[in-house]
């Protein structure tokens, strides 16, 4: 459902990939947590305003969050049709009354991902971004089903679309989908147009939770987190054997070695400097150590402040 549901969001609420041939694609990775943002305001009177943001985890199947959470992020990266691949991040919120807040912007790359500039696409929805709001019917499609007409089903205030402004790709790769986006959105049944401004997203590929009976003895954590200048990354073990430790941009770039090679069961621990390999200063943002052991990988995310 992770990549299900934000998929099917984007396709029949923009109109787009809606053919058969379109849409069986092949799901090349998930992206399991992060943040996404933004400010808006009334167009053209600038009242009322307000802000939408959404953190953490992505949804569990039944709709709720994971560890009791009222919000999550997810998306994920897929091939669409002939060489373009298409990008998405997905926010959700759970109001706490039976409804349902999303927001999710998206890039259809034309031959495979790359960062830079996107104008939104208000024809052919090849970039832009969305905003339902209090969405009190909301139900998880099956593969079966007539996707438009559980769209139209929907029941919710607001069925905001982009119609103008950009997508500024700052990453994009298996491991994560990052940028900002700005410009007008509006509903087609109230004709309310809304400003957007400092849009932000980053998801990435981090697992919810540990694979159950996978190296069910490790556990990792940092702290302080966020932080500056520097973090210590800790590494419990319930028996000896070799581990890799390291830290990824949110790109999947490898930052920095922190251990390779064998470890006693126990507690280690390590201290990130914000630093790459060559002690290089990093930039402020967010970024993953993953720990790889015998059957078994743990991530943790770490947010580099300036």
């Amino acid at each position: 459902m992770r990549i299900f549901l934000p998929a099917i969001l984007l396709t029949v609420a923009l109109g787009s990939l809606t053919t058969g041939d379109a849409f069986a694609q092949t799901i090349f990775e998930t992206y399991d947590e992060g943040s996404l943002s933004f400010d808006w305001n009334s167009w053209p009177f600038g009242f009322p305003a307000g802000s939408v943001s959404a953190e953490g985890p992505v949804w569990n199947e039944d709709l709720t969050f994971p560890g009791g959470a009222n919000q999550g992020c997810g998306g994920g990266i897929r091939g669409v049709v002939a060489d373009t691949t298409q990008a998405l991040a997905l926010g959700g919120i759970d109001n706490g009354d039976g409804t349902y807040d999303a927001v999710a912007v998206f890039v259809t790359f034309p031959e495979g991902p790359a960062e830079g500039t996107y104008a939104v696409d208000a024809t052919n929805m090849t970039a832009g971004f969305i905003y339902i709001d209090n969405v009190s019917n909301l139900t998880i499609p099956g593969e079966d089903d007539d996707l438009l007409a559980w769209f139209d089903n929907l029941e919710a205030t607001n069925r905001f679309g982009s119609t103008s402004g950009t997508v500024e790709v700052t990453a994009v790769s298996e491991a994560g989908f990052a940028g900002t986006f700005s410009g007008l959105m509006g509903d087609p049944d109230s004709f309310d147009l809304r400003n957007v401004e400092n849009g932000q997203f980053s998801v990435a590929n981090v697992p919810v939770s540990p694979v159950p009976g996978l190296g069910g003895g490790a556990a990792l954590s940092a702290a302080p987190n966020p932080f500056n200048p520097q973090t210590t990354v800790a590494l419990s073990l319930d028996r000896p054997q070799r581990v890799v430790v390291a830290v990824y941009d949110l790109a999947g770039r490898r930052v920095a070695w922190l251990h390779r090679g064998s470890l006693d069961a126990g507690a280690h621990a390590w201290v990130w400097s914000g630093r790459n390999d060559a002690s290089r200063p990093q930039g402020a943002g967010l970024y993953f150590c993953r720990a790889t052991g015998q059957g078994w990988s743990r991530t943790t995310k770490l947010v580099l402040v300036p």
